[in-house]
C-alpha cells in the first residue's frame, strides 16, 4: 500500500482559522435558520426551557456529534474504542480510536453520519415542535459549525481513487492505494 494523500485540516489550515471559519458557519447557521423560521411561527408563543437543559444540550451535541460518527462503524466488523476526558475539567471529550483501516465508502458514511443523525432530526424537531424552535436551532448551529472539519475530510475523500482504504492516525488521515 502506498500513501496517496495525508489529510490534516488543522495542519493545513491553521487551528484558529478553522475555529473561525466553524463559528462563522454556525453563526451564518443560525441566522439563516432564525429569520425564516421566526416569520413561519410568528402566531407561536415560544417556550423558555431552563438554562440547565440549554447549557445541557450544548454540552451533549459535541460527545453526540462524536458517537454520530461511530453509528457506521457498528454495522461493520472493524474493532474500535472509545476514549473518554474532559477538557479543560469542565467539556467532555470522546475520542474514537480505530484498530484498522476503513475502505473509502465507509469513511465517507461516517464522515456523513453527524449530518445524518443529528442535523435531520433536529430538523424535523423544528417542525414537530416549533414552540422551542430558538433552542433548536441552536443545537443545529453548533452541529453544522462542527461538521465544517468534516465536511473538508469529505471532499477529500470523495476525490480518493475508488479502492482505496483510508486509515486514522492521531491528527491525520492518510489515503492509501493498492501498489501495483
Amino acid at each position: 500500500m502506498t500513501c496517496w494523500k495525508t489529510i490534516n485540516i488543522t495542519k493545513e489550515l491553521g487551528y484558529n482559522r478553522l475555529i473561525i471559519l466553524s463559528t462563522l458557519l454556525g453563526i451564518s447557521t443560525f441566522i439563516l435558520m432564525y429569520v425564516p423560521f421566526s416569520i413561519i411561527y410568528q402566531g407561536v408563543n415560544i417556550k423558555a426551557p431552563s438554562i440547565y437543559i440549554v447549557l445541557s444540550s450544548l454540552v451533549l451535541i459535541p460527545v453526540l456529534h462524536k458517537l454520530a460518527h461511530a453509528i457506521p462503524l457498528l454495522f461493520t466488523d472493524k474493532e474500535f474504542q472509545f476514549r473518554w476526558g474532559f477538557k479543560n475539567k469542565y467539556i467532555p471529550n470522546l475520542k474514537i480510536m480505530m484498530k484498522s483501516s476503513l475502505s473509502k465508502r465507509t469513511s465517507i458514511i461516517m464522515m456523513l453520519a453527524p449530518t445524518i443523525f443529528i442535523t435531520l432530526p433536529l430538523m424535523l424537531a423544528l417542525i414537530a415542535i416549533p414552540v422551542y424552535y430558538p433552542v433548536v436551532i441552536l443545537c443545529l448551529a453548533l452541529n453544522i459549525g462542527m461538521s465544517l472539519q468534516d465536511f473538508i475530510v469529505l471532499a477529500y475523500f470523495a476525490r480518493a481513487p475508488k479502492n482505496s482504504v483510508i486509515e486514522k492516525s492521531r491528527e491525520d488521515y492518510d489515503i492509501l492505494v493498492q501498489s501495483q
